[in-house]
């Protein structure tokens, strides 16, 4: 008899790609855009979101143009999308000539359990690329860091998305150990949430964890 395998979230790959565009080559980077989201929806894979990066309201890295999400049912999923002819045809015409640097973060779902709500575009997005200091300590004072500011980051209208633990990386970047995704309702609240007392209270513990933060905020498409 044959068995069958029943395929959970925790089975899908995320990825995140930070896309650099070539100066006068947008309209050619959309035309890949929408051939590619067609090509993954025949091999039971999506583009979840597309992020416009406005502002990097933290760290020093290059801000991408555009950052997508992708989800990939499985492997097989992912390897059939890289296989598929027409793909490699719009690389070849289309991505290839339009994209300067393109950086893609493969990832899997964490063990955080939270309540998962979904963003439209009137929504501003946040994503966090976070790197922890050396030592298993660190880890752990950023989990603290983590569960105490998302008992109070709904209060002003934050809402979150994923929770993600990067398996990989293709691109010249080093490779973030958590990245995070929120949308909020609206940067004022965004701004009341930063200058909280009890968020400031804990930042000290967010930067005493982690050697490397990259927060984007974004619009999405």
């Amino acid at each position: 008899m044959e068995t069958i395998k029943v395929l959970t979230e925790k089975d899908k790959i995320y990825a995140t790609a930070l896309i650099y565009i070539k100066e006068g080559q947008q309209n050619k980077f959309e035309e890949y855009r929408a051939k590619a989201g067609a090509i993954l929806e025949r091999h039971n894979a999506r583009l979840e979101k597309v992020v416009r990066p406005t502002t990097l309201a933290q760290g020093d890295m290059q801000l991408p143009d555009e950052i997508h999400f992708v989800v990939f049912d499985s492997k097989e999923s992912m390897d059939a999308v890289g296989n598929d002819a027409d793909y490699k045809k719009i690389i070849e015409e289309l991505r290839t000539p339009s994209v300067e640097r393109l950086i893609v973060i493969p990832s899997k779902l964490s063990d955080f359990e939270f309540t998962r709500e979904i963003g439209d575009k009137s929504k501003t997005y946040g994503i966090a690329l976070i790197n922890y200091n050396k030592g298993e300590k660190y880890k752990e004072l950023f989990e603290d860091y983590h569960d105490q500011v998302c008992e109070i980051m709904p209060e002003f209208g934050t809402h979150f998305e994923r929770f993600l633990i990067p398996t990989g990386i293709k691109g010249e970047f080093k490779r973030p150990d958590e990245i995070h995704r929120f949308y909020f309702d609206s940067m004022e609240g965004l701004q009341q949430m930063g200058s909280d007392p009890r968020m400031l209270k804990l930042f000290p513990l967010r930067d005493e964890s982690l050697n490397d933060l990259n927060f984007i905020i974004g619009e999405a498409l």
